[in-house]
C-alpha cells in the first residue's frame, strides 16, 4: 500500500473543505466519464493544491468557482483511456487530509476501499468517491507501446504539517516543477493513450514567454517568426545578429569645434544634454522597440545591471562608449568582458583604481574595485555549490575570499592610466579621464612583485606586466568553482525566475564550466542554455515562485513595443525614471536594486522589488494610461508627449493607435482572448476573463478603438501582467 494511508493534512482550511462538499454533492448526482476523455489539470496558488478531473460537467463547475475561489486550468491535460478504472478518494471533510488521491492499482484501491470500512468517520481517512478515468498500469515502470507515462510528485504533507496533495501529470517538466519545491516524486504510476500533437495555443504560450525572457518585449510579428521558425533556429539566428549601436558622441570639451559641440542643438541646453545619460538612454528605449537583434540588446541590458559603471563619469559620450561595449562583448566569454570593463576608464573613474599606484610612502593601493571584482563579479562572498546554494563548514557558510586576497588584487591592479585625447601628449599618469577606448598600461606604477591568491593556490611570478597580469587575474577568478553559480544565478534571475530551481542551476552551470568544446564562461552558450532549459520552456507554470516582476525599463518597452506605440523615447525614459529605476545611472555598485532583496517575510528573492515602493503601482497604472487612454493636462491631439525642443530628431510620443486589436473589438471575447494570448500565455483566469469581457461590452460597439483601449488598459494595469511567469 502507497503511504496515502498516512496523509494527514494538519492545518484546516475551512474555506475550502465547505467548497470540496459541495463537489462531492455535486459529483453524487453527476455521472462520471468512464471512456476515453480529456483529464483536465486544475491549481489554486493560496491553497498551493491539485486536483484533476475526467468529468467536463465538473471541470466546468470548478470554472464557475464551485470548489471556491482561486482554481483556474493549469494547460497540463492528458487522455483517458484504457482497462483499468481509477479509484478516486478524498479525505474526510472533518478532519481528513483535505485533497484528493487517485489510484490505478487494483490492490491499492481494494486496501483504501477496506481501510474507509473500519475507520470511523471522525477520524482520518481515505473515502472512496468514485471510478474517475481509465488508464493503463506500467509494467516495470514502463509503459506499453501507444501509451505515455503518467508521474506522480507528493506534496510530503504529513511530515510537513500540511494539507497532502499529489500532482499527476503526463509533464515531466511540470513534476519537476513541484520537486524542485521538496515534493517527492513517485514515479511511473500510470499509462495514459498518447496525446495528440501540442496546440497551437500551448506553442504560443511558449513562445511569448520565451520573448518575455530573451527579447525587449513580445509582438505579434515576432510570436509568428518564431512559429514559423521553432525556437532553436530562432534562437540561434538572434544569437549570431548584431544590428543595433549606438550613435557616436563628440567628445565635447577636449578642443572640438562649436559646430561639434552645438549637435546638442542650443548652447543653452547643451550642458543638460552633454553630462547626462539623456541621449543614450532614449536610444536605448528607440533601438529597443525597432531593433531586430532583440537577444543581442537584451542581454546587454542584462550585462550593464552586472558590471555596473555607476553615474560617473556623466559625459555623454562616456556613457554611450560604456553601452556599447557591453552590446559589443554580449556573447563573448565572461573574462574577456570582465577584463575589458575592469580596464575601461569608466570603470577606472567609477571604482577609483585608475592610476593606481604601487604602495609608497606609506600609502596602499585603492581596494575598492579589488574587493568588488571578487564580492560582485566572480565568487560572491561565500563558496557556492553548482546548485547555488552556500557551502558550509561546522553550519557555517565557508568565505569564498580572505582580506589577503583584497590586499593581492590592489597590487595586481596597479599600473593603468587613462589615455589622451587626439593631439593631446600622453603622460605616464594622465589624471584627466577620457572615455574612448580602454585605458592603458602604465607599466612604471605596476607592482611587479610576486603574488598569490587564495591561500597560494594562484600564484603571479614576479616581473609581470599590468595587461598579462591583469588579464591572469582575471581568469582565475572565473576559474574558482564559485564563479559560475554566482554569475549564472543572476542572469537567470534577470532573464527567467528571481528564484531558479537547483537543477536548473546545476544544468546551466556546467555549461557555464565548458560549452562543449572546452570553453568556460561561453556567454553565448549559457544564454542559449538559460533559454532552452526546461524550467525555461513550457506552455503554463505553476510554481508561485516562479517568475519575475517587469522592473520599469523592461515593462515600458514591453507595452511600447506589443501596441507599437510611436516615440522618440524620451517619454519612456521619463517614465522609468519616475519608477525609481533612472537609466544608466545607477546610484552604487550594485547596481539600481540589490540583488540580494528579498520578499515574503525573506522567504523569495526578488531583487527587483527593491524599487518597488508603496506608490509604484500607481505611477505604473498613471502611466499605462497616459501611453493608451489619456494624457494628464491640456490635450496635444494624439501625443501623450510633445517633442523636446533641445533633442535631435524628437518627435514626442503618441498614443498607442490599437490598429491591430480594432478589427477583434467588435467582439469582446475575441478581444479578451487576443490580449490574453500576448500578455498573459494563455494563462488569464476565467474570472480575469470574464471581467474583463463585461467592461469592454459596456463601451459601445461604435467605438471599437476606445474597447481595444480598454482591453489594453486592464491587461497591462493588472498584476497578472506586472510578473512575468
Amino acid at each position: 500500500m502507497s503511504h496515502a494511508v498516512a496523509h494527514d493534512g494538519q492545518r484546516q482550511r475551512i474555506a475550502f473543505r465547505l467548497a470540496a462538499a459541495l463537489l462531492l454533492a455535486f459529483a453524487a448526482c453527476a455521472p462520471y466519464t468512464t471512456f476515453a476523455a480529456e483529464v483536465v489539470e486544475f491549481y489554486n496558488a493560496v491553497l498551493d493544491n491539485f486536483f484533476i478531473t475526467a468529468d467536463p460537467v465538473e471541470a466546468a463547475a470548478v470554472d464557475a468557482g464551485a470548489a471556491g475561489p482561486g482554481w483556474s486550468r493549469t494547460g497540463f491535460n492528458f487522455s483517458s483511456g484504457g482497462p483499468i478504472a481509477v479509484c478516486r478518494f478524498y479525505g474526510s471533510i472533518t478532519p481528513g487530509p483535505n485533497s484528493h488521491f487517485y489510484t490505478a492499482l487494483p490492490d491499492e484501491c481494494a486496501s483504501l476501499k477496506a481501510l474507509q470500512a473500519t475507520t470511523p468517520a471522525s477520524q482520518k481517512r481515505w473515502n472512496f468517491e468514485s471510478l474517475d478515468f481509465f488508464t493503463a498500469i506500467p509494467a516495470g515502470g514502463n509503459c506499453a507501446a501507444g501509451t505515455i507515462p503518467v508521474y506522480r510528485a507528493y506534496n510530503n504533507g504529513f511530515s510537513r504539517g500540511i494539507d497532502s496533495n499529489h500532482r499527476i501529470s503526463t509533464s515531466q517538466v511540470a513534476i519537476q516543477q513541484v520537486v524542485n519545491r521538496g515534493w517527492t516524486s513517485e514515479g511511473v504510476v500510470m499509462c495514459a493513450p498518447s496525446s495528440g500533437p501540442v496546440t497551437d495555443a500551448d506553442i504560443e504560450a511558449d513562445i511569448v514567454r520565451l520573448l518575455e525572457q530573451s527579447t525587449m518585449g513580445a509582438t505579434e510579428a515576432l510570436i509568428a517568426e518564431v512559429k514559423q521558425k521553432g525556437v532553436v533556429l530562432w534562437l540561434d539566428e538572434q544569437l549570431a545578429l548584431y544590428e543595433s549601436k549606438y550613435t557616436p558622441i563628440p567628445q565635447w570639451g577636449y578642443g572640438l569645434s562649436m559646430q561639434e559641440r552645438t549637435a546638442c542643438v542650443s548652447v543653452q541646453s547643451c550642458g543638460a544634454v552633454v553630462n547626462s545619460p539623456e541621449l543614450v538612454a532614449r536610444e536605448f528605449f528607440t533601438q529597443a522597440i525597432s531593433g531586430r537583434d532583440q537577444v543581442r540588446q537584451r542581454f546587454a541590458y542584462v550585462l550593464h545591471q552586472l558590471l555596473v559603471k555607476g553615474e560617473e563619469p556623466r559625459e555623454t559620450y562616456s556613457i554611450r562608449n560604456a553601452q556599447q561595449m557591453l552590446r559589443d562583448l554580449a556573447f563573448s566569454t565572461y573574462d574577456e568582458a570582465l577584463f575589458q570593463y575592469t580596464i575601461s576608464p569608466q570603470l577606472g573613474n567609477f571604482q577609483g583604481w585608475a592610476n593606481n599606484w604601487p604602495e609608497h610612502d606609506g600609502i596602499k593601493p585603492n581596494e575598492n574595485y579589488a574587493r568588488e571584482i571578487m564580492q560582485l563579479l566572480t565568487t560572491g562572498v561565500t563558496k557556492l555549490n553548482d546548485d547555488g546554494t552556500e557551502q558550509k563548514l561546522a553550519g557555517k557558510p565557508i568565505p569564498a575570499y580572505a582580506q589577503a586576497d583584497v590586499t593581492t588584487m590592489s597590487r595586481i591592479l596597479t599600473g593603468y592610466t587613462y589615455g589622451a585625447p587626439p593631439g593631446f601628449p600622453i603622460f605616464a599618469s594622465n589624471f584627466a579621464p577620457y572615455s574612448v577606448g580602454s585605458m592603458i598600461p602604465d607599466e612604471a606604477h605596476h607592482d611587479r612583485g610576486a603574488k598569490s591568491l587564495f591561500n597560494g593556490k594562484v600564484q603571479f611570478a614576479a616581473g609581470q606586466g599590468a595587461e598579462a597580469e591583469i588579464r591572469a587575474a582575471v581568469r582565475a577568478l572565473v576559474a574558482q568553482d564559485g564563479t559560475p553559480p554566482f554569475i549564472v544565478k543572476q542572469l537567470i534571475q534577470r532573464m527567467v525566475t528571481s528564484s531558479p530551481s537547483p537543477d536548473y542551476m546545476r544544468r546551466v552551470v556546467s555549461v557555464f564550466k565548458d560549452n562543449g568544446a572546452g570553453i568556460r564562461g561561453d556567454l553565448k552558450a549559457v544564454v542559449r542554455a538559460i533559454l532552452l532549459d526546461p524550467d525555461a520552456r513550457g506552455a503554463v507554470k505553476t510554481d508561485p515562485a516562479y517568475g519575475r516582476m517587469r522592473e520599469p525599463a523592461l515593462f515600458l518597452t514591453s507595452i511600447a513595443r506589443a501596441l507599437d506605440i510611436r516615440t522618440d523615447g524620451q517619454f519612456l525614459l521619463d517614465a522609468s525614471g519616475n519608477m525609481d529605476m533612472h537609466l544608466f545611472s545607477p546610484s552604487t555598485i550594485f547596481s539600481y536594486f540589490p540583488a540580494d532583496f528579498r520578499i515574503d517575510n525573506g522567504t523569495l528573492p526578488a531583487a527587483e522589488f527593491g524599487i518597488y515602493g508603496t506608490s509604484a503601482y500607481v505611477t505604473r497604472v498613471n502611466t499605462v494610461n497616459q501611453l493608451i487612454l489619456f494624457r494628464f493636462g491640456p490635450p496635444i491631439g494624439d501625443q501623450t508627449a510633445p517633442p523636446v525642443d533641445y533633442l535631435p530628431n524628437s518627435i514626442g510620443t503618441y498614443f498607442a493607435t490599437m490598429s491591430a486589436f480594432v478589427p477583434s473589438a467588435s467582439d469582446p471575447t475575441a478581444l479578451v482572448e487576443r490580449f490574453n494570448r500576448l500578455f498573459f500565455h494563455n494563462a488569464m483566469t476565467m474570472a480575469t476573463k470574464q471581467t474583463m469581457i463585461n467592461a469592454i461590452a459596456a463601451v459601445p460597439s461604435s467605438d471599437l478603438v476606445l474597447r481595444a483601449k480598454l482591453g489594453a488598459y486592464l491587461s497591462l494595469t493588472s498584476l497578472g501582467y506586472l510578473i512575468q511567469k
